[in-house]
């Protein structure tokens, strides 16, 4: 029995017997593939969670730096405006030098600003009218030669306090070209400026208007144009408009030289012509014109246009005889011959007697009835 008993005990089994069969794999065991794709999906998925956290995070980021740099830009621009203000202030004071340290400022944190660049101009061009310091220091004794961007811009503001348009502008383009980045709001400034003094002088001073009003153009771009600046181009313009009709329509002359006349007298071209030389041309042979064509009556006016400014005897005789001819004297009437009344009145007839005093037929009388 004890025998059947060990037999029925089932040997030991040793781990990496070759000979011992392998122990099927039941159904419920788990599959080592299926857990590594379990957590393939939910590294995968935490992954995911990771990435959005992220882009989350990151957004947020971004929103924080993008409100800060708003925070930011208001700030400057709230500078801006009340530095902007201070320098009305001083300008309306007639504190340029002041009012151009604000603006200065202004225009370094926010060149943006409205009107800051046109005020920051006016500024400087009241500067050089009103020879107020600007605090530069001047050196006059600089050499052209070997001039450094310091030295030319000094030179610069010394031509524009002194009025030499031309050399400032000159001086300006030198340091352009010597460094474009040195005070770039400054000279501008003080380019704009002798720029615009110099197309007066051109117009005013040289006659020379083509380029006057060229340079008046290039300004415009930058800055409107102030009220004196805009009369001198008007004017420069009927000038110009008025000489283009010279010898081909002499209405025209006379209509454009005669505003300009009352306006400028004196402006002049190359030629050395003034407003009123070529008004006072141009209304004589308007006047020859319009007499030639038999029109005394508005020949005449020329002639007094003429004659208006002093006495001229050529044009006196010319309106003289347009002047007969558009007012011609009236034929004398000849005299009415007086008829002699007495001659032609009717006698009277003799009164005739009264009764009283008419005599007797017998010529007694009260004689002869009395005896």
């Amino acid at each position: 029995m004890a025998r059947k008993k060990l037999e029925d005990t089932q040997p030991i089994k040793t781990v990496g017997d070759p000979k011992q069969p392998e122990t099927p794999i039941s159904d419920t065991q788990p599959v080592p593939g299926k857990i590594i794709k379990r957590w393939k999906i939910i590294l995968l998925g935490f992954l995911v969670v990771l990435v959005f956290a992220a882009a989350g995070g990151g957004l947020g980021y971004l929103r924080g730096i993008n409100q800060r740099l708003a925070q930011e830009q208001e700030s400057v621009i709230e500078q801006a405006a009340l530095h902007y203000q201070y320098g009305i202030q001083e300008m309306a004071a007639g504190n340029y030098a002041r009012a151009k340290t604000q603006l200065e400022y202004v225009l370094e944190i926010y060149p943006e600003f409205p009107e800051a660049k046109i005020k920051y101009t006016e500024t400087l061009m009241q500067l050089a009218a009103t020879g107020q310091s600007t605090e530069i220091e001047v050196d006059v004794t600089a050499t052209p030669d070997n001039r450094g961007a310091e030295i030319l811009f000094n030179q610069a503001v010394n031509e524009v306090q002194t009025q030499q348009w031309a050399a400032a502008m000159q001086t300006l383009i030198a340091l352009r070209d010597e460094d474009y980045t040195y005070r770039t709001l400054e000279v501008d400034g003080l380019f704009f400026t002798a720029l615009r003094h110099r197309a007066i002088d051109l117009i005013v001073n040289e006659g020379d208007l083509e380029e006057g009003l060229y340079f008046l153009a290039i300004l415009e771009k930058y800055m409107p144009l102030d009220h004196d600046a805009v009369n001198y181009a008007q004017w420069a313009r009927l000038y110009l408009t008025g000489a283009s009709y010279w010898d081909i329509d002499w209405s025209q002359v006379v209509n454009y030289f005669g505003q300009l006349a009352a306006a400028f007298p004196y402006m002049h071209d190359g030629t050395g012509w003034t407003a009123t030389d070529r008004y006072l041309k141009g209304s004589e042979e308007y006047g020859d014109q319009l007499a030639n064509a038999g029109s005394h009556c508005e020949a005449i006016t020329q002639y007094q246009n003429v004659l208006n400014y002093g006495a001229n005897e050529p044009v006196q005789d010319k309106y003289n005889a347009s002047y007969l001819k558009c007012y011609p004297p009236t034929a004398t009437p000849a005299p009415v011959p007086t008829i002699d009344e007495s001659a032609t009145e009717e006698p009277t007839p003799e009164e005739s007697p009264t009764p009283e005093e008419s005599p007797t037929p017998d010529g007694g009388g009260e004689g002869e009835g009395g005896e």
